[in-house]
């Protein structure tokens, strides 16, 4: 009989039991949207199901205890003790968003940050605008790990700073998370919760974080299966629950592909596409909902695509390029670890 270490019983406890989840609360009742935007390509090409995965920098945003385990690829451990991934956005409506990670497992840093200008200011109803301002929004993570028994657990905490116009906010938040590895067959699973904090304060009032609780779990990333089938429940602060459904095949030698699907309710998808309105959106705007993505890996490092369909904003696009750089420090992972 399987011992169960007892170490981790607070950390579950810490993660299930979390005070009014609020799950649902309506879109736009949460400060520092761009927290919910993604990090790096991959991912979103899987449709974000990376919680179960985090075999890459990305765990810093999805699941920090990923940095419990060794780094993969293909279903192998990689060479270098550090990692590197640097991404560049283009969202909808001309938002964009760089993304920094460094990884030395099993410690981290990540930075991201949101621009966006050509708002117009206005006090009052008037024909011109007073001023054209713009947003920003900027996060800075510390993550480390610590692997419990077969557990990874990890944790992130964040600085936060909003601003438009002359307005501006900041604030600290915390990101958990726990990844299981199943030595006997190659299943991953994993459970995390972004953004737990005390909201944003802008002049007299505090808009919460948009905070998340994700679970999922992942097929695949062996030597054997280097492929991965990932399946994910997330329950958002501001949306009612989501399930997600993710692809990637590496039969093409250095070639990834990726797919993913993500749910919502009927009342967001046609706000997205704008059919109340009358709009008739038609393309590959139409398919909102659906991500696609492709990686090439490379000697010199991993170059990562992916595009998102949004409905009436438009497609967004993600580009991202990460390498590992120092010592070996992985000499053997056994087969059935991702």
């Amino acid at each position: 009989m399987r011992r169960v270490d007892l170490r981790v019983a607070p950390l579950f406890a810490a993660i299930l039991w979390l005070p009014a989840p609020a799950f649902g609360a309506g879109a736009g009742t949460s400060s520092a949207a761009f927290l919910q935007l993604g990090f790096g390509s991959r991912p979103i090409g899987l449709a974000e199901t990376f919680v179960p995965i985090a075999n890459d920098v990305s765990a810093l945003y999805y699941n920090p205890a990923g940095l419990a385990h060794p780094a993969t690829s293909n279903g192998k451990p990689r060479a270098g003790g550090y990692e590197i991934l640097a991404a560049q956005s283009l969202l909808a409506q001309n938002v964009n968003m760089t993304q920094l990670g460094l990884v030395g497992r099993p410690f981290g840093l990540s930075v991201t940050h949101m621009s966006l200008g050509g708002i117009e200011q206005r006090s009052a109803e008037t024909a011109a605008p007073e001023a054209i301002v713009g947003a920003s929004g900027l996060a800075l993570g510390l993550s480390v790990a610590r692997k419990i028994g077969p557990l990874g657990a990890g944790a992130t905490v964040k600085y936060i700073r909003e601003g438009i116009a002359n307005y501006s906010a900041s604030a600290y938040a915390l990101d958990l998370g726990v990844l299981h590895r199943f030595e006997s067959r190659p299943i991953s699973l994993g459970l995390g919760v972004s953004n737990l904090g005390p909201g944003l304060r802008f002049i007299d009032q505090t808009y919460p974080l948009p905070r998340t609780t994700r679970l999922g779990v992942a097929y695949g990333l062996t030597p054997e299966f280097p492929h991965a089938v990932a399946l994910q429940l997330d329950l958002p602060r501001d949306f009612g629950p989501s399930v997600r459904f993710g692809l990637e095949y590496r039969g093409f030698g250095p070639i990834a592909l990726r797919a993913g699907y993500r749910t919502m309710s009927k009342e967001q998808r046609t706000a997205a596409l704008g059919t109340a309105l009358g709009s008739t959106v038609s393309g590959l705007s139409d398919f909102y909902g659906m991500s696609l993505g492709a990686g090439l890996l490379t000697p010199f490092g991993d170059l990562d695509y992916a595009m998102v369909p949004s409905g009436e904003l438009g497609t967004s696009h993600r580009m991202s390029y990460s390498f590992h750089f120092g010592g070996q420090k992985i000499n053997a992972v056994k087969s059935h670890v991702p």
